[in-house]
């Protein structure tokens, strides 16, 4: 059973100096996930498409069939284990894709400072009960304060 991470909040400052490695890890994660579409695809086109977030060897398979279970199951741990690292950051990964949100503090609230893979820096947030398709630009006002620096 996976132990959750402490909940911990950003400042805009210390969020946006993770950028460069979530840039680093999401190119990663992206990698492996196109790597799985393509044995899932393999897969499907043998008749034995993968049902859900795990795969196991079947035995029964053909030696191709088995040998592509193996790769995807391989590809998902690798998967995992990378989500798993940035999720220690602190942060909140909402999509395998690229899509991160940072607990803070503004005007006193805890929101979401949010990011998305592509983008250079943070310049959203979002209430937590929201989620992407309402982020907000960040105010002008904004001083977005975590519980290490301020």
């Amino acid at each position: 059973m996976d132990v959750p991470f402490p909940t911990r909040l950003f400042s805009l400052r210390e969020a946006n100096g993770l950028v460069d490695t979530l840039k680093d890890q999401f190119t990663r994660a992206r990698e492996l996930r196109d790597q799985l579409m393509g044995a899932q695809e393999k897969l499907a086109a043998a008749g034995r498409p993968i049902d859900g977030p795990e795969v196991e060897v079947d035995p029964a398979a053909p030696q191709s069939v088995q040998r592509l279970q193996a790769r995807a199951a391989g590809i998902i741990a690798k998967l995992r284990d990378l989500l798993r690292e940035v999720a220690e950051l602190g942060v909140e990964v909402k999509g395998a894709e690229g899509l991160v949100d940072f607990r803070s503090k503004l005007h006193g609230r805890t929101v979401y400072l949010c990011w998305k893979y592509g983008e250079e820096r943070i310049e959203h947030w979002h209430e937590l009960d929201t989620g992407f398709s309402a982020r907000k630009p960040l105010p002008v006002d904004g001083d977005f304060i975590g519980d290490l620096l301020h």
